[in-house]
C-alpha cells in the first residue's frame, strides 16, 4: 500500500484544480461568457488623427489662398509685381507653422501607438498622415534648395 496517495474515494472530494480544468468542468451548469476587448480608443491617438485632418484643410486653404493671390499678382507679361512679397512670406510662414503642427501630431500619434490596452487605429492613421506631411514638406524643401543653386 503507497502511503503518499490518498484512498481513491477521497480523491474527488479533496483534490485540487488541475491545471487544464476550468469553470466548467468543475461546475455542469456555468455559461460560457465571451470576455471581450472592448479598449477605448487612444486620447493621444484621437487627437494626432485631428491634428492631421486640420492641417490637411489648413494646407488646401493655405494653397488656394496663395494661388488666388499670386495669380492676381502677374501683370501681362507673367512678371511677378514687386508686391508679391508678402504673400510669399504668408505661404512661408504658414507653411512653417503647419509643419510644427505636424511635427506635434506625429509626436503624439506615437505616443498613441505605446499606450497599452487601448486601440490604435487612430494613432497609426494619424501618425502616417502626418509623416507624409513632413516627408513631403521636407520634400519640397530640397526641391527649392536644389532648384536655388542652379541658378
Amino acid at each position: 500500500m503507497d502511503y503518499h496517495t490518498p484512498p481513491k474515494s477521497d480523491t474527488a472530494a479533496t483534490e485540487p484544480a488541475r491545471w487544464g480544468s476550468s469553470e466548467q468542468d468543475m461546475n455542469p451548469d456555468y455559461e460560457y461568457q465571451e470576455n471581450k476587448r472592448d479598449y477605448k480608443h487612444s486620447g493621444p491617438g484621437i487627437a494626432s488623427f485631428v491634428i492631421a485632418l486640420l492641417t490637411l484643410v489648413c494646407y488646401a486653404i493655405t494653397f488656394v489662398y496663395v494661388g488666388a493671390q499670386a495669380s492676381s499678382l502677374m501683370n501681362e507679361h507673367n512678371k511677378l509685381i514687386a508686391d508679391s512679397a508678402e504673400t510669399i512670406m504668408y505661404l512661408g510662414l504658414t507653411m512653417l507653422i503647419l509643419v510644427a503642427v505636424n511635427i506635434i501630431g506625429a509626436v503624439t500619434g506615437i505616443i498613441g501607438l505605446t499606450l497599452r490596452r487601448r486601440r490604435k487605429v487612430f494613432a497609426i492613421i494619424g501618425t502616417i498622415i502626418n509623416a507624409g506631411f513632413l516627408l513631403l514638406f521636407m520634400l519640397l524643401l530640397s526641391v527649392v534648395l536644389v532648384n536655388a543653386g542652379a541658378s
